[in-house]
């Protein structure tokens, strides 16, 4: 595990008392929630926070998920972090009560609400950065943190944020960018949902189609940041153009350090670890942040109305995408990709349940068996169509059919929006394969789109001509 190596000559003379009686350099009635935050990157790798809050309600409250491997964050949460607090609104000091990653105010808040506070990350820092995807970790010059570890708020709606940082530091954020280093969010949850980043350096930046990538490459990711960016760029105008993309927003990319392979997805960012990244290996990591971003339309936005019986699709449809991101997008050869569909033909064999009734097991039976149906799905509509249409088509439909994500989806809206893009009988697929037991019939969805499936795994299949055009088809995306 990487070790602080961050500058340390620059430290803030902030007590939270001081800022706590000092009048407030913020407005006195904010129609919106408003943070000044400042960094001190020396060993106590602190934040100093001011805020004031409209609308409170009963209860100050950090994010809900937290690591628990620590026992301080078992037993409080992100509090376990946070000293010095106080809070005040027009009647004077507002007394607290803590609970497990809220406080409980004692009394109704009048008006607006100040609050004052620090966040150490020693806690982490002690432990060797523990959890480094789901809370902070540091390198020579980076500090990548999570927004569940510093914001405390009241009500949602939105938020403006002011960082205050030593010189030379600048902030990485996926949000609306005002001047300097101020930020405006929609959403406690954009606030508090995704991975930040302080940096020495400048991020790179790719993307495609307003979808504005923020890249963050630390430790042994740096010597790979061209490859690392022709990636990224291929990803992003792929995946943009699957789901049709024509917004405008900002995702942070975050390639940690740690010596260990996985992935965490957040609102508008995600947090990566792979032990040893090289060109040779791209494929392999490049998928792993193909899925990750790819959260960011199927998870984040695209939501199923339950949560347990929707996994296999956001998590499934997810991994087929990044495979197919990468054998389209030219990142990985065709044989890399038979090699991830032999791969999830192994694990799918292992699933234990239906589809829909996974409960809290994710894992590769999971993910691969809905990466299974995904490609079942796309070969169906690429056959119906005649090559016109592929699931891109079917997830542009999902969009419309949900108002833009607005709405959580359900097997009935999937259906249509299947309907949608071709014919097929949907449903009967739906109640055998997915909410019923009814294993796959894979050898039948490979013949369809070129390929055979032996004991040895997934090939092409020199000898069906006809079904070759469904395989070329995949080959362009």
């Amino acid at each position: 595990m990487t070790q602080p190596i961050l500058d340390r000559r620059s430290t803030l003379a902030l007590a939270t008392g001081a800022m706590a009686a000092a009048a407030s350099p913020l407005c006195a009635q904010p129609a919106v929630a408003r943070y000044q935050v400042r960094f001190d990157p020396g060993a106590t790798l602190r934040f100093f926070i001011q805020a004031e809050l409209p609308a409170v309600g009963e209860r100050l409250s950090m994010g809900d998920s937290y690591p628990a491997e620590l026992p301080e964050m078992a037993r409080q949460g992100w509090p376990a972090l946070v000293s010095g607090f106080s809070a005040h609104d027009s009647a004077g000091p507002l007394p607290v009560a803590l609970e497990r990653n809220r406080w409980r105010l004692s009394r109704p808040a009048q008006g607006v609400v100040r609050l004052a506070y620090q966040v150490d990350l020693g806690l982490f820092a002690r432990a060797g950065w523990s959890s480094p995807l789901e809370s902070a970790v540091v390198d020579d010059g980076v500090l990548a943190v999570s927004g569940r570890a510093l914001f405390i708020t009241g009500s949602d709606g939105p938020a403006e944020v002011q960082y205050v940082l030593p010189p030379g530091w600048r902030s990485v954020m996926p949000w609306n960018l005002t001047a300097g280093e101020r930020y405006r969010v929609d959403s406690r949850t954009r606030l508090q949902d995704n991975m930040l980043a302080f940096s020495k350096r400048p991020p790179l930046i790719v993307g495609s189609a307003g979808f504005r990538l923020q890249v963050v490459p630390m430790g042994h990711w740096r010597p790979l940041e061209a490859p690392i960016r022709e990636a990224l760029q291929r990803i992003a105008r792929r995946e943009t153009a699957w789901v049709g993309w024509r917004g405008e927003d900002r995702f942070n990319v975050i390639l940690t350090p740690v010596a260990d392979s996985g992935g965490e997805a957040y609102r508008q960012s995600l947090a990566m670890c792979f032990a040893a990244p090289t060109v040779a290996n791209r494929p392999d990591w490049a998928n792993f942040l193909a899925h990750e971003i790819f959260h960011y339309w199927n998870g984040s936005r695209l939501r199923g109305a339950d949560y347990p019986s929707s996994q296999w699709f956001q998590e499934g449809f997810t991994e087929y995408t990044a495979n197919l991101t990468l054998l389209a997008g030219r990142i990985a050869p065709p044989a890399w990709f038979l090699g991830k569909l032999t791969g999830h033909v192994a694990n799918a064999a292992r699933l234990e349940t239906t589809l829909e009734n996974i409960g809290t097991r994710k894992g590769p039976p999971l993910y691969s068996s809905g990466a299974l149906v995904a490609f079942a799905f796309d070969t169906a509509i690429r056959r119906a169509s005649g090559g016109k249409r592929n699931l891109g088509d079917f997830f542009r439909n999902l969009w419309r059919a949900t108002d833009g994500a607005a709405k959580p989806y359900a097997w009935a809206d999937i259906r249509l929006a299947l309907e949608a893009t071709a014919a097929g009988d949907w449903q009967s697929f739906y109640e055998r394969h997915i909410k019923g037991p009814e294993k796959l019939p894979l050898a039948r969805v490979f013949a369809d789109a070129g390929l055979k499936l032996e004991s040895g795994g997934v090939s092409i299949d020199p000898a069906d001509m006809a079904a070759r055009a469904v395989w070329r088809s995949l080959e362009r995306g």
